[in-house]
């Protein structure tokens, strides 16, 4: 019997009449209860897209010193040939399974960040990526980009601010007061009914409206519960009717990556006003037979992701979004016995799209000063993402950190050209 008794777990909830709705990022709702901060609207239409390379990419062999004796001295098995890699310069070259990436970069498109890490970094898979994702040494119960959402809420609200692509909600966008889409797929984000009466959804799912349109506006959550199931149904229409509607500029690789930024692409064009959306890549932890699968791995990465810029591009949206690229750490220096690289530190980041300038940005860490057999950082990860913060979606990148970072000038907000300010570090 449908009635009003409801449970929320992890964003989902569950009604007595068989229906589930989806996890959702509700801004709109908790604008509604507490006010805020209203976005600026001159990043209305910007669009931040957060890649995840999981397991701990090694940077040496992505971000090439192709010269460098002593890079073939380490890595007597595993340096790569002068002659197959890409060069970016007399020094550093891209991997040679980078095609896309080197026709970005050399269009103008592409920034390389080197030598990213963190003071005393951590070599625990699990532990750097939560450090990485909370952007904070120490234990947030929220991720960087979460506190991006509480402190920067539009009172107009939009259904949905924030999406990731796959099967689970990266901590990076937990929120102390929002949740997060998750989406595999596209058909996948709507309110589902009971399989065994596939013909009494729609009737249930009117039902379902109704109630929570009847809930007394007066009592516990109700601002929460009467806009969240219309909201809800509300987002899922549009985004199936959006991938419906939606002929990709270019045609995606047959790989989950090109699945998952094609289901990106087609939840951007939905017009649902999503701001923040993570993707993601495993299987960088190579401790062996690290050529072949580096290839394999680096190779999908540029091909996905080109093939997503120029769909935006297609589509008159490229100067709309900013990729990120992140890995929890790189590897050491030098190979080990198997053919493969074992957990390291910093390693390279790289930002497509949007108002990006081309270059090379910090400094490519010492392969002869290094921390016991380990690189050395020269750029905080968190410059990166107060960079992004601060010029890409003009937010209060030292309240969202929690502390002040050096900014990078790989992107030109529009108020830092209308200040005239000048960036901090340059490129070569």
């Amino acid at each position: 019997m449908l009635n009003r008794r409801t449970f929320l777990k992890r964003g989902v909830v569950v009604v007595s009449a068989g229906l589930a709705l989806p996890s959702f990022l509700t801004k709109a709702v908790y604008a509604a209860e507490q006010g805020g901060m209203a976005a600026n609207p001159a990043f209305a239409n910007r669009v931040f897209v957060v890649v995840q390379m999981a397991g701990g990419n090694d940077g040496l062999n992505t971000v090439v010193p192709y010269t460098s004796g002593r890079y073939r001295d380490l890595r007597r098995n595993l340096a790569l040939a002068a002659d197959k890699v890409l060069p970016l310069d007399n020094d550093t070259a891209l991997h040679p399974s980078m095609t896309k990436f080197k026709e970005l970069y050399d269009q103008g498109n592409l920034a390389v960040v080197q030598g990213v890490g963190y003071p005393n970094p951590n070599l625990s898979h699990f532990r750097s990526m939560e450090i990485w994702q909370t952007a904070h040494t120490g234990a947030p119960t929220s991720g960087w980009m979460g506190r991006y959402f509480d402190k920067v809420i539009d009172e107009d609200g939009h259904v949905l601010d924030g999406v990731a692509i796959g099967q689970g909600a990266p901590l990076a966008l937990r929120s102390e007061t929002s949740q997060v889409a998750v989406v595999e797929r596209v058909d996948q984000y709507q309110i589902r009914g009971d399989g065994a009466f596939p013909k009494d959804t729609d009737s249930r799912i009117d039902a379902l409206l109704k109630l929570y349109q009847s809930y007394p506006g007066s009592a516990p959550f109700a601002a929460l519960l009467n806009k969240m199931p219309g909201a809800t149904h509300q987002s899922s229409k549009k985004l199936q009717q959006a991938a419906k509607d939606y002929i990709p500029a270019v045609p995606y690789p047959e790989t989950p990556l090109g699945t998952g930024f094609k289901t990106l692409a087609q939840a951007i064009h939905s017009g649902l006003g999503v701001q923040v959306f993570h993707i993601g890549l495993g299987g960088f932890d190579t401790h062996s037979n690290e050529l072949g699968t580096q290839a394999r791995l680096l190779g999908n990465l540029s091909d996905a992701m080109h093939a997503f810029y120029q769909d935006m591009a297609g589509h008159d949206r490229a100067q709309d979004v900013l990729l990120m690229t992140w890995s929890e750490f790189g590897r050491r220096a030098q190979e080990n016995a198997n053919n493969g690289t074992d957990h390291g530190t910093a390693g390279p980041m790289f930002l497509l799209g949007g108002n990006v300038q081309s270059g090379l940005y910090g400094q490519a860490p010492s392969l002869t000063d290094l921390d016991n057999g380990n690189l050395k950082y020269t750029v905080d990860f968190r410059s990166v993402y107060a960079t992004v913060l601060e010029q890409w979606l003009g937010a209060p990148a030292d309240e969202v950190l929690g502390a002040r970072y050096e900014r990078l000038p790989f992107v030109a907000s529009a108020l830092q050209a209308n200040r005239g300010a000048q960036p901090a570090l340059a490129a070569r």
